[in-house]
């Protein structure tokens, strides 16, 4: 070959590989982005937003690195450690609510009224009953002390996520303690809140309507925070009356009791009401472990008047004491 033609070839032979080249890199630029790498490149935001909103253990947020997360350089004094990753997120952080043996396990916040985080979730973004994240938060009643516990501990959840698509609310699973072998099983509920861990046995499960007319007038308000000792000798016979089955958990007027407080349609859609699981403070040198054999159905517990009109029955209850809840 002619030696004068070589670098002519070699010439050729560059200028045709950068052409490829480029063409290779922009077909590479333009394409759509490998799916496996994008979920990559959000699992930080991805992860924080599942774990928060899907009952994550508390201690599983200590290993969590969030896009979403706040420059927190501090704390309020005494604040529990595991809590300090989802405090950083959202400050109205006030606890973490677990139920041992269930998926409850998640994040308690608090507004300035009881009705801010029915559509807020975690991250303080308005969502709805069809939307792909969670419909609000659970959160403390906006009565309830936050640097300890009221007499009442009253939390508020919703309970929407039986269509497909929708995800599962975190008291979802309030459900499956109208049943007393549930009960059986998990009767403990853990409460932290920033400061401190306290433990609640169940005590009572029972139904409430929300609205005066479906009960002869009468609204039992058992979400007041704080009841004085000789008031709640009335709320105790209230909550006796609805239990839908004996726990053989003791309930005393001096106990300090928490709340949890769901919707649900067991009296017909058109009848607000709610389901309430109640524990009460653990006594000092008492066990977690609960007598099975005093768990009993309450086959005639109370129900609303609309109730016993549907059914043509007479209601035992309908000259009953109307209790109101006292701090004297």
């Amino acid at each position: 070959m002619n030696s004068k033609k070589i670098p002519l070839i070699l010439c050729a032979v560059f200028a045709a590989a950068t052409v490829l080249f480029a063409a290779l890199a922009i077909i590479n630029f333009t394409k759509e982005p490998d799916k496996a790498s994008e979920a990559e490149s959000k699992a930080g935001e991805f992860v924080m937003s599942g774990d928060v909103q899907t009952d994550a253990p508390a201690a599983a947020l200590a290993s969590i690195v969030s896009n979403n997360m706040k420059q927190q350089t501090s704390f309020p004094d005494g604040i529990r450690e595991e809590l300090k990753q989802a405090y950083s997120i959202n400050n109205n952080l006030v606890g973490w609510l677990s139920i041992p043996g269930t998926e409850m396990d998640t994040a308690v916040l608090q507004g300035s009224d009881n009705s801010y985080y029915l559509k807020k979730d975690f991250y303080e973004r308005t969502t709805y009953e069809t939307s792909e994240t969670n419909y609000g938060n659970i959160y403390l009643d906006y009565r309830c002390i936050t640097d300890g516990i009221s007499r009442n501990t009253v939390i508020h959840g919703h309970t929407t996520g039986k269509s497909t698509g929708i995800p599962k609310q975190s008291f979802r699973s309030l459900y499956d303690f109208r049943s007393k072998e549930h009960f059986i099983k998990n009767p403990i509920i853990k409460y932290s809140t920033l400061y401190n861990e306290y433990t609640y046995k169940i005590c009572a499960v029972f139904l409430s309507t929300t609205q005066k007319s479906d009960d002869n007038g009468y609204f039992f308000n058992y979400i007041y925070p704080d009841m004085s000792e000789n008031n709640m000798v009335g709320y105790i016979d209230q909550v006796k009356q609805r239990m839908l089955y004996e726990t053989g958990v003791s309930l005393e007027p001096t106990d300090q009791i928490i709340t949890l407080s769901t919707c649900i349609y067991d009296y017909g859609k058109s009848v607000d009401t709610r389901l309430v699981v109640v524990g009460r403070l653990l006594h000092e040198g008492e066990s977690e472990s609960i007598d099975a054999s005093l768990v009993k159905d309450n086959p005639d517990y109370r129900r609303p008047q609309v109730w016993y009109n549907s059914k043509g029955l007479t209601n035992p209850y309908k000259n009953a004491e109307k209790w109101q809840p006292s701090a004297n």
